[in-house]
């Protein structure tokens, strides 16, 4: 069943909804008088211009993190194939492939679910989160008793629950694994674009983000924009955090003075990434190979997100993370994270407690019901929307109320990271070397008209 927003066309600025101190989701236009309430009646203002200046001063602040989810990654499209998966398609994806491979693992994905959990898969609401945490702690569990009383009863099962998780964490690899050379990324582009603009003398923008697919290494890519992630320039790319102490200059042959290089980020990818494998001897490096002494790095959606964490190379990228918000005069944006992590979410909200000079821009289009924003439900005063506070997820009901108490740090936006990445204003000016790489870029563009 649709849904308000895939009715909407991609990247659209006015789409947004400022939430204001009233509990209300404020339209972005103003709202001409209505002729029918008299003399009186008068222009009501919306959110643009508010919102406007919240980015601007986002812009041009000194420090600027970006939070992104994996509802960011829902505008990138394929034509005639597979596009970013939500928690639903990951299930009917491992479903689909542990059914296929029955005669290895020993059971369907039915038969699975309800020996570990004693109820039928449709009653799990295709929580894969929850269905692989269960799964792993009741593999640990038999192991442990394995180990303890010597029981062989449990072998079959134990045996059955390895394949199963082996199998459903490639299937999840391969499902995350959609982005081409030809994948529309042109939300990601825009944001990068537009930042890219920043000074070179300021501190590099920090984008984090949750997703192992690569996205923004493709809008990078197409835009000649350098991403510093903590991997090697050697020919064999291995991590190494001391990477993110490096910066780009450019300095000619027959000077010493060095230039900052403009369109540089540090990207941190905290649950991992799909070309990111560990090596027999633990040091990670940039592949996709998926051989017996290759493992990948990624964190796969369970509850033991958090205990993974702690492990390198995620440790030093939530290192930096909790470092980044402490630091002064720093604006975070966050789109498409819907504050379900723990081990992210906690460590954002120590430091709007803590960080007075920490400003923050949050953008979810699950913020407002969509229901009530289509066109039956908007008959009638369309300008403000009742915004229901209590039901969001915790942090995110904390940081709203902050709104309500009149916390001018905070701007809470209803909308898609698209529109988000579309309402950014651009840096007015240019550098010679930016002007010069949109000329380039026109040109590729006409070329391939």
């Amino acid at each position: 069943m649709k849904t308000f927003w895939d009715e909407q066309p991609a990247g659209q600025a006015n789409l947004l909804r400022l939430l204001t101190r009233e509990s209300k989701w404020l339209a972005w236009e103003d709202q001409e008088p209505n002729p029918d309430d008299g003399p009186t009646a008068r222009r009501r203002t919306g959110c643009k211009d508010l919102v406007d200046e919240v980015l601007q001063a986002a812009l041009h602040s000194t420090n600027v993190i970006v939070l992104l989810g994996s509802g960011a990654s829902f505008c990138a499209k394929n034509d005639g194939s597979a596009s970013a998966p939500g928690m639903g398609d990951l299930w009917d994806t491992v479903q689909s492939a542990i059914d296929t491979a029955k005669s290895e693992i020993g059971m369907t994905f039915e038969e699975v679910v309800r020996a570990v959990t004693g109820r039928a898969a449709a009653d799990l609401k295709k929580n894969i989160e929850g269905l692989l945490s269960l799964c792993k702690i009741q593999l640990e569990l038999l192991s442990v008793r394995a180990s303890a009383e010597g029981a062989t009863s449990d072998a079959k099962m134990r045996n059955t629950l390895i394949r199963f998780l082996t199998q459903a964490e490639q299937t999840i690899l391969d499902r995350v694994d959609f982005v081409t050379e030809k994948t529309a990324v042109q939300a990601h582009m825009s944001l990068l674009q537009k930042f890219a603009r920043r000074s070179g003398e300021k501190p590099r923008v920090r984008l984090f983000t949750t997703n192992y697919d690569l996205c923004i290494e493709q809008a990078a890519l197409r835009q000649n924009i350098v991403l510093i992630d903590g991997f090697s320039h050697s020919a064999r790319q291995r991590f190494n955090r001391d990477n993110f102490q490096h910066d780009i200059v450019r300095r000619t042959a027959i000077s010493t003075k060095a230039e900052y290089v403009d369109g540089v980020f540090h990207l941190y990818k905290l649950h991992g990434s799909i070309d990111w494998r560990r090596q027999p001897d633990n040091v990670v490096i940039r592949s996709t190979e998926n051989t017996s002494t290759l493992r990948p790095v990624l964190i796969y959606p369970r509850s033991s997100k958090y205990q993974e964490s702690f492990e390198s190379p995620y440790l030093d990228m939530f290192s930096a993370l909790q470092s980044c918000l402490r630091e002064p005069d720093t604006t975070l944006i966050i789109a498409g994270y819907g504050f379900a992590d723990d081990h992210i979410s906690s460590p954002i909200w120590s430091a709007l407690e803590s960080n007075l000079s920490l400003r923050l821009v949050l953008c979810d289009p699950a913020l407002l019901d969509p229901k009530k924003l289509d066109s039956a439900s908007l008959a009638g005063d369309s300008h403000l929307i009742d915004a229901d506070i209590e039901g969001q997820r915790d942090y995110q009901k904390r940081i709203m109320k902050l709104v309500q108490q009149g916390d001018a740090r905070i701007s809470v936006l209803n909308g898609r990271f698209e529109d988000l990445a579309d309402a950014v204003p651009v840096i007015s000016g240019e550098s010679d070397r930016q002007r010069l790489q949109n000329r380039l870029e026109r040109i590729r563009a006409e070329g391939t008209a």
